[in-house]
């Protein structure tokens, strides 16, 4: 069956997926652990360590710069079951908490035909709501994202938008 979306059709059609050619998704645990479960394969992940800290990524294909799920026509295999790094895109967050259920959220936008044809805060607005949810369920998926992403170098070249304060 062929996933389908309008964010997955601008992004194989306007920029040829640009992102799933270039910079590893970063994993949480419940990443790893949903994906797993749909794919077998031992080869679709990498770790990436430095400092006594670890950090799970989406392999690129043999040979490639490609993301192991990026299928020929250029759309995700996944997209149903794609990681949080890959749900936020193109947005990114840097996250604080500073009391109980209150967060400082910085905001950290890609520019590419996505933010251009859908609008920054189009796309704010829906990642917006996918995080409130997720720290609502379980802020340490949060925590583990941005560490991730730390480790991965997942935030190279990411541009600060906007900064807000979330009361869970």
């Amino acid at each position: 069956m062929k996933i389908t979306s309008d964010s997955l059709e601008i992004c194989s059609k306007h920029c040829e997926s640009k992102c799933c050619r270039s910079t590893p998704p970063a994993l949480t645990k419940i990443d790893f652990e949903r994906i797993s479960e749909k794919n077998k394969e031992s080869n679709w992940y990498n770790t990436i360590e430095t400092n006594q800290k670890k950090a799970l990524v989406v392999a690129k294909q043999k040979d490639s710069d490609d993301c192991f799920f990026l299928s020929d026509d250029g759309v995700c295999a996944i997209y149903s079951d794609r990681p949080l790094d890959c749900m936020l895109f193109p947005l990114f967050i840097k996250i604080k908490q500073v009391s109980r259920g209150e967060y400082e959220v910085k905001w950290l936008v890609w520019y590419c035909p996505l933010t251009e044809k859908k609008g920054i805060e189009s796309l704010k607005k829906e990642a917006k709501k996918l995080l409130i949810s997720k720290l609502s369920e379980n802020p340490n998926q949060i925590f583990e994202y941005q560490e991730a992403m730390h480790i991965s170098k997942g935030y190279k070249k990411k541009h600060f938008f906007k900064e807000e304060r979330l009361k869970i």
